[in-house]
């Protein structure tokens, strides 16, 4: 009976074993470095919660994919979570391209457009202009008309740009308020020294601000310390965020200097003497009679790093009297089924991790985010059962990419422990007893 009792007792084990590993798929507590409590408001109800990612959750996951973070629930159920980033609030109408009436020269003083939008045009406030011209700096008047006779001042302080060379950027786009008008008339004044430019023709549009979402699509990075140096021509502002990994995706410079154009260039990273090439504009203000324009933010694809570094080209002009340089990036935060009463953890820090797949994403997409409870990080702690070893010893990437085959181990394993004990309960018991005298 002790044979028998024991053979079902290895057959249990692993059977639970097998379950075990399945229910908690690659999760393993002693190869995380650290969680942090998930907490929520008393007595909240609801189905589903959210947190913000902060710096540090930023500075020890694996890398900005976020491929190790866990939510668990309880001590070992490992819950499905989806990671949103919130998307650009405003949209754009699609430009339609405006019938050129007529262009014309002023004199030396400026070229003119006329726009055609034909019967019942459509509401607009930008108007995008075409022109063949390099490396110039024009004021532009925008006026609206409904029969080309009366006409309208729109717009009269606007301007459009255009800078070639190492930062090549035009910006050729004025806004003016919301028109429902026919004729459209663009006065682009001459560069300065320079005669008119030529005008080959437009398109508009509507934008329209839908309003905030949500959720903030851009937050600050704090930037937590800050290095300047002359590098020839150019002024370098090396900025420390604090943290690595850290999505940032737009520069703003802050100065009470006028009257200028500088080529800006961006690097990101989280080395802080070669960060990566992350982006590049051109910032500038003019503040004059005739323009009242400027563009102090350099908005460039998104880019992880603890470092960014802001490359100000001078050329032959003293460097900007910059105050400060705000740099923002888009959030994100971890959506979660949400149980009331229970506990749960984020843990993070584990980099040998593989991204997991749960069907929470797809569960997700039809949520109504509003109604998700707002959660909050809970300072960070060190996981008590990592063991610092499992750093040195990462998965094959093989057994990752098939962990089927561990499952079908331990099912062959299972099956033979049980063959093993339907064949011993089969057999007649030993007779060790002694014979009756």
């Amino acid at each position: 009976m002790r044979r028998h009792s024991l053979t079902a007792a290895l057959v249990a084990a692993a059977a639970a074993a097998m379950l075990a590993t399945a229910a908690r798929a690659d999760f393993d507590p002693e190869a995380w470095r650290l969680f942090r409590d998930i907490q929520v408001p008393e007595g909240a109800t609801g189905r589903h919660a959210r947190l913000a990612l902060d710096a540090n959750v930023w500075d020890h996951a694996a890398g900005p994919a976020l491929q190790d973070l866990r939510v668990l629930a309880g001590d070992t159920d490992d819950v499905g979570y989806a990671v949103f980033v919130p998307a650009k609030p405003s949209v754009r109408a699609e430009e339609r391209p405006a019938r050129v009436l007529n262009t014309a020269k002023r004199g030396d003083e400026a070229s003119e457009l006329t726009l055609d939008l034909g019967d019942g045009p459509p509401v607009t406030n930008r108007i995008r202009i075409r022109t063949p011209a390099e490396n110039f700096r024009c004021p532009v008047t925008v006026e609206g008309s409904d029969d080309a006779k009366a006409w309208k001042t729109l717009r009269d302080d606007g301007g459009i740009f255009a800078f070639t060379g190492d930062v090549a950027k035009r910006f050729t786009t004025v806004s003016f308020p919301d028109a429902r008008m026919r004729y459209l008339r663009v006065v682009v004044g001459a560069p300065a020294g320079a005669k008119p430019i030529d005008l080959e023709g437009a398109t508009v549009f509507q934008e329209v601000e839908t309003g905030p979402g949500d959720l903030p699509l851009l937050v600050e990075r704090p930037v937590q310390a800050r290095t300047e140096t002359v590098q020839d021509t150019e002024t370098w502002y090396t900025l420390d965020l604090g943290a690595k990994h850290l999505p940032v995706s737009e520069v703003r410079i802050v100065t009470g200097d006028e009257n200028f154009s500088r080529p800006v260039r961006i690097d990101v990273g989280d080395k802080a003497r070669m960060p990566n090439r992350a982006g590049s504009g051109m910032v500038f203000r003019y503040r004059t009679a005739r323009c009242n324009e400027e563009r102090l933010t350099v908005e460039f694809a998104e880019a992880f790093g603890r470092y960014v570094r802001v490359r100000i080209a001078n050329g032959d002009d003293p460097p900007l009297a910059i105050s400060q340089i705000v740099v923002r990036g888009r959030p994100r935060y971890v959506f979660f089924p949400f149980e009331a009463g229970r506990r749960y953890r984020l843990f993070y820090g584990n980099p040998s991790a593989r991204a997991a797949q749960y069907d929470y994403v797809n569960v997700f997409a039809h949520l109504d985010r509003t109604e998700a409870i707002e959660a909050r990080l809970g300072p960070p702690q060190p996981n008590p059962r990592f063991i610092a070893t499992r750093d040195a010893l990462p998965p094959h990437p093989w057994l990752v990419r098939n962990q089927w085959v561990l499952y079908v181990g331990l099912g062959v394993a299972v099956a033979a422990l049980a063959l093993i004990a339907v064949r011993a309960l089969r057999r007649p018991p030993a007779d060790d007893g002694a014979p009756a005298a």
